[in-house]
């Protein structure tokens, strides 16, 4: 607990005057209304997350590297003329220099190739039995508008129409 800033401290002292003017809180405990500071486990020390690994030490130093000169020794151009040096070069800077060709060329293709396409499923009939079905329903509603609720049927239509027209052509006697 001494890795407090002294600020907590004052504010601590400043609390207990404020709950001593209080008569309520003066017989009851203050720790509730005190800061708790929490420990901090600083023991465990953070471990690097590359960790280098260390090669076997060995009393012999490592091979010298080659020199340039013992290079061109092993290959036999050290014996050649420099004309012949030079065409070797050139002709080392065209070879690199069509396989950069042929890899361009092969990008600007990839932009003519066309995607591969997808086999489209077309969709099954409907078979017969649905079709069925749906007329069956269609002669269903058909059938339901004919009859509505509370509806004469249409021989009683019929029937009133008639009576309506044989009033209509009965004369009148006075």
């Amino acid at each position: 607990m001494k890795n407090i800033h002294p600020i907590y401290n004052i504010k601590t002292l400043m609390i207990k005057r404020e709950l001593s003017k209080d008569p309520e809180l003066r017989l009851e405990s203050w720790e509730r209304f005190l800061p708790k500071f929490k420990h901090k486990n600083l023991n465990k020390r953070k471990e690097p997350k590359k960790k280098s690994v260390k090669k076997e030490y060995t009393p012999f130093p490592p091979p010298q590297p080659e020199s340039q000169v013992d290079k061109e020794l092993a290959s036999g151009e050290y014996f050649l003329k420099e004309s012949q040096k030079k065409r070797k070069r050139i002709e080392e800077i065209k070879a690199k220099q069509a396989e950069a060709i042929s890899k361009r060329q092969e990008e600007r293709n990839k932009a003519f190739i066309p995607p591969k396409e997808k086999l489209v499923v077309k969709p099954k009939k409907a078979s017969t039995e649905t079709k069925i079905d749906i007329e069956a329903i269609k002669e269903k509603v058909k059938k339901a508008k004919k009859k509505k609720l509370g509806a004469l049927s249409e021989e009683e239509v019929r029937l009133k129409i008639a009576a309506d027209e044989k009033k209509k052509k009965l004369p009148l006697k006075l």
